[in-house]
């Protein structure tokens, strides 16, 4: 494959994610991680596994709106890719109600599965705040 053809596989799937985010459909997005994945979210241990990373992205919903992905750099070899990108979220302010604009980046590590699809083995991000 070339770059672009991972590129564009990873940016399809983004858009999946972002769709599901959208909804709030937790088992959408969990379905876009491996079985047993790792999610590495800010100021929280790892999260192993996919029910577990449902659950995750289910009370990370309740409280998001207007997800928003950009994938800055996607490369891949063989059966993996990595994909570097930001993002930006509405959330609760922690003080004072109402809302914010949150910025953040991402590291996400994809993986060829048996059926050709690619899924999250890995994923990190955090706020750059």
């Amino acid at each position: 494959m070339s770059q672009s053809d991972y590129r564009a596989e990873v940016e399809k799937a983004i858009r999946m994610f972002e769709d599901a985010a959208k909804a709030k459909d937790a088992d959408a997005i969990a379905s876009l991680y491996t079985e047993n994945a790792t999610l590495l979210p800010p100021g929280m241990p790892p999260i192993k596994g996919r029910p577990k990373i449902r659950d995750f992205w289910k009370g990370f919903l309740e409280a998001a709106a207007d997800p928003v992905v950009k994938p800055a750099f996607v490369e891949g070899a063989g059966d993996l890719v990595y994909e570097i990108g930001e993002y930006q979220v509405t959330l609760p302010k922690p003080q004072g109600g109402g809302t914010s604009r949150q910025p953040g980046k991402y590291l996400v590590v994809w993986k060829r599965q048996s059926d050709r699809s690619l899924k999250m083995v890995a994923d990190m991000f955090s706020p750059n705040e």
